[in-house]
């Protein structure tokens, strides 16, 4: 079972994720906040982390600058961790760009848009 941290804005959103994970049987996941506090480099330290995924937003504390950040220092204290972003292509068509370049230039390891459905997701993030 991989162990994934999930760092999403939106508890809702959050909690859901975290529910389809766990269901899944593949997934261990551990829920941290998303608010700019190093929690979630933290939660992927402390944790062991196969996967990070994090929730990318207009939101400074979510923004990619921020997360990029926290993705290198989770690579340096979790060497082997995969970076995962997600981000809404439809509502912010330029973070979407934006993220698709990060993961063209090896900042990340893959990107997901939130229009994907659970099935979909719970896949990708298997084959990673």
């Amino acid at each position: 079972m991989r162990r994934i941290v999930v760092s999403i804005q939106n508890a809702l959103l959050a909690e859901a994720l975290e529910n389809l994970l766990e269901s899944s049987g593949e997934f261990q996941p551990y829920r941290t906040a998303a608010d700019g506090s190093n929690r979630t480099v933290q939660a992927c330290a402390a944790y062991a982390a196969d996967i990070a995924l994090m929730e990318v937003t207009r939101v400074q504390r979510t923004s990619l600058e921020t997360r990029l950040n926290e993705a290198k220092q989770i690579q340096r204290l979790v060497p082997g961790c995969k970076i995962v972003l997600l981000c809404d292509e439809k509502i912010s068509p330029e973070i979407a760009h934006e993220v698709i370049e990060a993961k063209r230039s090896g900042k990340i390891d893959a990107f997901y848009y939130s229009s994907l459905t659970g099935k979909y997701l719970i896949a990708a993030l298997y084959a990673l």
